[in-house]
Formats: structure tokens, C-alpha cells, sequence
């Protein structure tokens, strides 16, 4: 997520060079051709092309709101996981008089808050931006090789490295995980630790970790409906393809070198315009691992950081900064 005040140049660029030289090249040939070569029949009405550019920017406003809409119930879900996080750690620590199942427990909660980032971080091609500007393309077995290193890194940070070969061949294991908490909780009440209405009330809390879970899969496996996606996309294109002709005429009335306008106005509105579709194009999936996508490494670092301390422990790890104005 990016938490500057600011977007840098170097940024924008990135995400509008091609859309500028693609510009620059149809209004550098609409100019020549009506300067140079005399075909003043490309000069058509701005009406019509005005009309399509009201449209369009109806359309794109539309799909931006759907796209805001995921990006929002996503971070909402993770403010949930950290709000049940706590509310399950503290809750066991104070019904718990085993200090080394508690910690047990915890230990594996944290584990699967990182598990279940991973998870959600793994490459679905459907589901990530064709462009790919933000993240490096990598094949899917070098993909697949890094969620192991990565679940087994997590498993051997919480003390529960036996549990990587059961879980790397599973298509869930955050899924499985869950499933391990509840036979925990469950024996715990068989042996009398814990009484009937206290395994009720940490068996909701597990509810409620698997309703969020299944939220955030749903925003993950669910694109956003491709016909605003697609057409989105080739409407701003059309928009910009006519735009030099529609300026053409208004602007060499204007004065007698009027037509070489045209080259910074089309610059300018099919900035903005193409800029408003990526808005929303970047924003379609939430846990893309894209710089404006849910900081779910920083959120699992600080549930991580809560329950280290709430279990007093010494070796807290410290809360992720911003590197480069970005949270991951």
C-alpha cells in the first residue's frame, strides 16, 4: 500500500509512458496529415467525440467504484482478522492456565495469518493485470517453489515445522490449520482444561477466522466482471484514437498554427482519462501484491507483535516501516 502524500514522477511515468507515446504518435500523424499533406476532411466535429468522452468517463467512474468497493471489503476483512486475532489471544489467556498450550495456540494462529497472505498472494493469471508493471512475471513452477519456501519459513518461525509435509500437499492449508485449532480446542475440553461454555465461545472466534478467510478467497477467485474490465479499457482507446481529429478543427481557428495544439491537449485529457481506467484496473485485485494492494505483511507482522507480547516474550519482532513510501 502506498502511504506517501505524494506520487513521484518517476512513478506516474512508469504507469503512463505508454499510454503518452501512443498518444503522441496518432496526434503527430492527425498534424501532419492536416498541416503537411492537406487532408482537412480528418478534421471531424468535436460534438460526437465529446459525447463518447462524457460517456466513457460515466463507465470508468462505474467500474472504479466496483473496484474501490473489493479493495475496501478486503481491507475491511483484514481490520476484522487483527480485531478476532486479539480477541482470541486474550480470551485464551485468561481461561488458560497452561502458559506452554497457550503459547501453542497462539503460535499457530500466527502461523496461519501468514499462511493464509500467502495464499492470497499466490499468482492466478485471470486474476492479475495483464500490464504487470508492478511485480516481476515469474513462471508458475518458480511461484509454486516459492509459497513452499515460504509456508515452511513461516511454520519453522512458530515451532510447528512438522506440519510442512502434511500441509504443502494440500490445495488449503490455511484451510487445514483452522481444522487443527478446533481438534486442539476440542481436546482441550475433553481433558477438562477448558469448560463447555468457553470452547463455545473460542469455537466462534474460529468461526468468524473462517468467515473471513472465505471472504477474502472470494474477493481473490472472483475477478471483476470482465465486460467492465474489457470494454473499459477499449473505450478509453477509441476515445483517444478520435480525439486529435476532434480538436483538429477548434483549435487551428484559433490561430494559424492552431493544429500543433492539438499535440499537448491530446496529451493532457488522454492522461487523464487512461489514468482514471488504471485507477481502476490496478485496484480489481486487492491482494495482487500490487503497491497500492492491502499491506497484509505489515497487518500480520503487528498480529504477530500483539500476541509475542501478550505472551511476554522477549524476542518481539519489530513493526515493518514504509521502504520507499510502500507497505507491503
Amino acid at each position: 500500500m502506498y502511504v506517501g502524500k505524494d506520487l513521484s514522477f518517476s512513478l506516474m511515468w512508469q504507469f503512463a509512458r505508454v499510454n503518452l507515446f501512443w498518444t503522441l504518435g496518432i496526434s503527430l500523424v492527425a498534424v501532419c496529415l492536416y498541416s503537411f499533406a492537406g487532408f482537412r476532411f480528418i478534421a471531424i466535429p468535436f460534438l460526437p467525440v465529446g459525447t463518447i468522452g462524457t460517456a466513457v468517463a460515466f463507465f470508468i467512474g462505474f467500474k472504479n467504484n466496483q473496484a474501490y468497493d473489493r479493495m475496501w471489503e478486503a481491507r475491511k476483512l483484514w481490520g476484522s482478522i487483527t480485531n478476532s486475532s486479539r480477541q482470541f489471544a486474550i480470551y485464551l489467556n485468561s481461561v488458560m492456565d497452561d502458559r506452554e498450550q497457550v503459547s501453542y495456540l497462539l503460535h499457530k494462529h500466527v502461523a496461519w495469518v501468514n499462511i493464509l497472505r500467502l495464499q492470497l498472494r499466490r499468482n492466478i493469471p485471470w486474476a492479475t493485470n495483464k500490464d504487470n508493471i508492478h511485480q516481476r512475471a515469474v513462471g508458475d513452477q518458480k511461484e509454486l517453489e516459492a509459497f513452499d519456501a515460504g509456508l515452511l519459513a513461516i511454520l519453522e518461525a512458530n515451532g510447528k515445522a512438522q506440519y510442512f509435509e502434511l500441509m504443502r500437499s494440500r490445495a488449503n492449508p490455511a484451510n487445514f490449520l483452522l481444522k487443527s485449532q478446533a481438534e486442539q480446542l476440542t481436546a482441550l475440553k475433553s481433558s477438562g482444561q477448558i469448560d463447555g461454555f468457553e470452547h463455545q465461545d473460542l469455537m466462534q472466534i474460529l468461526g468468524q477466522f473462517l468467515d473471513q478467510q472465505g471472504g477474502c478467497e472470494r474477493i481473490k477467485t472472483t475477478p471483476l466482471f470482465r465486460q467492465y474490465s474489457t470494454f473499459s479499457r477499449y473505450f478509453v482507446k477509441i476515445f483517444i484514437f478520435l480525439l486529435p481529429f476532434g480538436l483538429l478543427r477548434d483549435l487551428q481557428a484559433l490561430v494559424s498554427w492552431g493544429a500543433w495544439l492539438v499535440i499537448p491537449f491530446s496529451l493532457l485529457i488522454s492522461w487523464v482519462f487512461y489514468t482514471m481506467e488504471q485507477i481502476g484496473e490496478y485496484s480489481e485485485n486487492p491482494f495482487d501484491n500490487a503497491i497500492n494492494d492491502i499491506p497484509m505483511s505489515t497487518i500480520c507482522r503487528n498480529i504477530e507483535a500483539d500476541i509475542r507480547e501478550l505472551l511476554e516474550e522477549q524476542d518481539i519482532p519489530p513493526r515493518l516501516q514504509p521502504v520507499n513510501n510502500i507497505l507491503l
